[in-house]
């Protein structure tokens, strides 16, 4: 492994010499958000100490089906959500300046479950509950820009359409306590539960048309058209720990719910980008990345229950917001 390096934060003037028997070997000076990265076993290896900070303002619609034989027993559910979840991400770029990127996600998620517990032990209104469930994703997102500022002082814009379908799947345990209190048709409550999730993911990325601007310190800003030829294939497993407290009042037919969580995980990700231009000969790239982070979201939400409540069969509809903030760390090796 030969000494690790960064990337500078500009390219230096020729200097002269300080006298007639030797050059002035001072190195530039490193841009403050330029990632750590050294040559190891013929790739690259590269870790970036600042976070990498999203942010998704998400909103979505849901409809759910319940059955519950017995009151107070086990109960079986499914449902189907469609969400829109923009995303703006913020983080350093490989030349030591800032990039801010903003997609547009669609996504549609199947959702089955099964729920035991006691719901009101010895009258108390309070009750514990567990269960399991299993969720499928799939995600399209496209086109994709990106805003670059860089220590020079340049400044570029690039709009890519890269359509990119994603798919996702999760399974999870889940566990909690629930308090209750009802008079005369209304009712609240509020609650603590924990979550494990495993979830694993694909992602199919097409290349695509695009256009860059871009402007300098000095000479005239550029608009000029792009082709991305490339295609890319990832596979990814995360571990999600998650912690959420969750509070409710209803209504009649009508529920509203508020809540919060936090989930601490990390995700190991195994990505393969091929090119389309067979005249240029590109050889496959292979990266691995390691991505530990934080995910913190809270939520807001009302429903209607399509069915009278004391049936064992439930049929709801409903719209959430459901903003999170999510902060990571990235290291990853590229062959």
């Amino acid at each position: 492994m030969s000494q690790i390096y960064a990337n500078p934060l500009y390219r230096s003037p020729t200097l002269q010499p300080q006298n007639n028997n030797e050059v002035n070997k001072q190195q530039p000076p490193r841009a403050l958000t330029a990632p750590y990265t050294a040559k190891v076993f013929g790739g690259e290896a590269k870790f970036q100490p600042i976070p990498t900070v999203t942010f998704v303002p998400a909103t979505s619609a849901t409809i759910a089906a319940r059955l519950t034989p017995l009151p107070g027993g086990p109960s079986v559910g499914a449902s189907a959500t469609a969400r829109f979840l923009p995303e703006i991400t913020l983080r350093p770029n490989d030349a030591g300046g800032l990039n801010v990127s903003v997609t547009p996600k669609m996504q549609l998620e199947l959702n089955a479950d099964l729920t035991v517990g006691i719901p009101n032990i010895l009258g108390t209104g309070i009750g514990v509950k567990g269960g399991g469930g299993a969720s499928k994703w799939f995600t399209f997102n496209a086109p994709q820009a990106s805003f670059n500022l860089n220590p020079d002082l340049s400044f570029n814009v690039n709009a890519n359409f890269n359509p990119a379908l994603t798919t996702t799947q999760r399974i999870g345990l889940n566990g909690g306590v629930q308090g209750s209190v009802s008079s005369s048709g209304f009712g609240a409550g509020a609650g603590v539960e924990q979550a494990f999730t495993h979830q694993m993911q694909q992602e199919f990325k097409l290349g695509g048309p695009g256009v860059k601007f871009e402007m300098t310190p000095v000479g005239k800003p550029t608009i000029t058209a792009n082709l991305d030829r490339t295609v890319s294939i990832s596979n990814s497993y995360s571990f999600l720990p998650r912690t959420s407290v969750n509070a409710n009042a209803q209504a009649g037919p009508v529920t509203v719910n508020v809540g919060a969580g936090i989930s601490p995980g990390v995700t190991v990700k195994y990505k393969v980008t091929l090119s389309t231009d067979l005249a240029s000969k590109t050889p496959p790239k292979t990266e691995v990345s390691v991505s530990p982070g934080v995910r913190v979201d809270g939520s807001f939400g009302v429903g209607v229950s399509l069915l009278p409540r004391d049936w064992p069969v439930s049929l709801s509809a409903s719209v959430a917001a459901q903003p999170y903030v999510r902060v990571s760390a990235d290291a990853s090796y590229t062959i």
